[in-house]
């Protein structure tokens, strides 16, 4: 009987474990969780907050079939790492189905295969949140500021990194890149295996996105163009001298807003050698996966619009999301 109970608890224990993630994990791209982390690709599906209903979260094949709810409150700033998915929950859902979640606002834990199985690992107003390896970064706001906290993935641990506002998205190679907004605007770092933070450059660049040894982003004192630059050299190259309000990446292209008289929603070749306008007007919430980019009109939550990836141009709305979520209605 001894030995049956021991072997029990032990059984319950090893159940409520994490398992690790590996340390060169990311959650989500960095483009993704810029323009708020609606949609996020992993393995063979794509997670994505459906903004026909309510923001809840579906699952989806990258081609937009088979499509099934998970959770039916609203979420951001999707992410995901082996076995599970971690996201900020935004408010209360309106239904009980499956995968229903009570009303706390919070950054949460769910399993893939089984989404009636969550877990809030900190219950506080908040966003922008980015996995690394085994922890979580995010914003936390409070009566006193807003500050970046790092929260182990098991939710046991927890540490303040900052203590001001900044986006944490863009994690490349055990770094977390961001622009400082304490005491002056330069590119910033922090080594997510020991929490360390570091000056990258003294260039003061918004919205980095980094691969490898290459950034691109919003270069504030250049009327906020877009630009490509050498982390190892530090040479910057203009793709677009047009104000840019927000930019988002594929293999091939940086898609990006332009503001002023005349905003665009353009894409250009990451070498700079070709450009074209998507759609003229302001539009935001641009997300891509592996087959589309979806983005939103400005001031709108719905229509979805949607362009192949890397193909030509053809604007057509997500109907299969629309679709989906009139069958949930149902």
């Amino acid at each position: 009987i001894a030995a049956l109970c021991i072997g029990t608890a032990v059984a319950i224990s090893s159940s409520h474990k994490i398992k690790l993630n590996p340390d060169y994990i990311v959650g989500n791209t960095a483009g993704n969780l810029y323009n708020g982390g609606t949609f996020c690709e992993d393995d063979e599906y794509v997670y994505f907050s459906n903004a026909y209903d309510n923001g809840a979260l579906y699952r989806m094949r990258p081609d937009e079939s088979d499509m099934k709810k998970l959770v039916s409150t609203q979420v951001s700033s999707i992410n995901s790492g082996g076995d599970y998915l971690y996201y900020y929950q935004q408010s209360i859902g309106s239904g009980e189905g499956f995968g229903y979640m009570f009303n706390a606002t919070g950054i949460y834990r769910v399993s893939k295969k089984n989404p009636a199985k969550n877990t809030c690992l900190d219950k506080i107003y908040g966003s922008n949140v980015v996995l690394s390896g085994n922890s979580l970064y995010y914003n936390i706001s409070a009566e006193n500021g807003t500050f970046l906290m790092a929260k182990s993935t098991d939710g046991k641990s927890s540490q303040t990194i900052l203590t001001n506002p900044i986006l944490p998205a863009c994690v490349d190679n055990n770094t977390l890149y961001y622009q400082n907004t304490k005491t002056d605007l330069h590119l910033m770092a922090v080594n997510t295996l020991t929490n360390q933070v570091f000056q990258v450059s003294s260039e003061d660049i918004y919205m980095p996105i980094v691969e490898g040894s290459t950034l691109y982003g919003i270069d504030i004192h250049n009327n906020y163009a877009l630009i490509r630059m050498d982390l190892t050299t530090g040479e910057k190259t203009t793709l677009d001298d047009t104000r840019t309000d927000m930019l988002n990446a594929s293999p091939q292209y940086i898609y990006y807003q332009t503001s002023g008289d005349t905003p665009q929603f353009k894409r250009v070749s990451k070498d700079g050698s070709y450009m074209e306008v998507i759609a003229d007007g302001a539009y935001n919430t641009i997300q891509t996966t592996s087959k589309y980019v979806y983005f939103l009109k400005f001031g709108s939550s719905v229509p979805v619009y949607r362009i192949p990836l890397d193909g030509p141009i053809d604007i057509s709305t997500f109907d299969a999301a629309l679709q989906a979520a009139a069958q949930q209605n149902k």
